[in-house]
């Protein structure tokens, strides 16, 4: 571990952002699903320090475009589960507002640690959008963040196809502030 610190203070600014960023949502992730809505007190600081180091790594121009991207796939995202709830997909024991924080640290991801997935064909996109997203749920069920009550199978198959929708449709949304981004006709290659 100390190597791999050591490692990456060699990096250029922006791509110690990315492996921040990768590693944050890791942490973050894992405080939610282990410690619900206690994890706040770690996720909401967390959203600070990104734009925080965002602008140390040379990138503050993009404050306001993650920022307006947050709020947008937060939205969504929260929505999306927020119906999944009522129609008895997913059941919490207590309100889950870690997953509202979850939900805003996903999407701070996009443009950065995620950002591989843009250039991606749409198949693609929507593959690793249905199998990550659904195994994510799956494994929060795992650790009783979630209560799934219909079910592994019927849970996975309905996750599975919202994800592969969701993943791409995000990426889609963050893909106009021009991150790192190929041509738009490339974006939406489905081969």
């Amino acid at each position: 571990m100390k190597s791999m610190l050591a490692n990456s203070r060699h990096l250029p600014k922006h791509q110690g952002f990315v492996f921040y960023n990768a590693l944050s949502f890791q942490v973050v992730w894992w405080s939610s699903v282990l410690w619900l809505n206690l994890s706040l007190v770690l996720t909401i600081p967390l959203l600070f320090v990104h734009f925080i180091l965002l602008s140390s790594s040379g990138k503050a121009q993009y404050r306001k475009i993650d920022l307006g991207l947050m709020l947008k796939i937060a939205a969504l995202g929260i929505g999306i589960d927020t119906v999944l709830s009522v129609l008895g997909v997913f059941e919490f024991a207590v309100f889950p507002w870690w997953l509202g924080c979850l939900w805003l640290h996903f999407s701070l991801s996009l443009n950065h640690s995620l950002a591989f997935i843009r250039p991606l064909p749409l198949i693609c996109q929507a593959l690793i959008g249905g199998i990550f997203g659904t195994l994510s749920y799956l494994a929060g069920a795992q650790f009783h963040a979630v209560n799934l009550p219909y079910g592994t199978v019927v849970s996975a198959l309905i996750l599975f196809v919202v994800w592969s929708i969701l993943l791409p449709f995000a990426v889609q949304c963050a893909n106009p502030y021009g991150f790192n981004r190929r041509s738009k006709a490339r974006s939406f290659t489905i081969f």
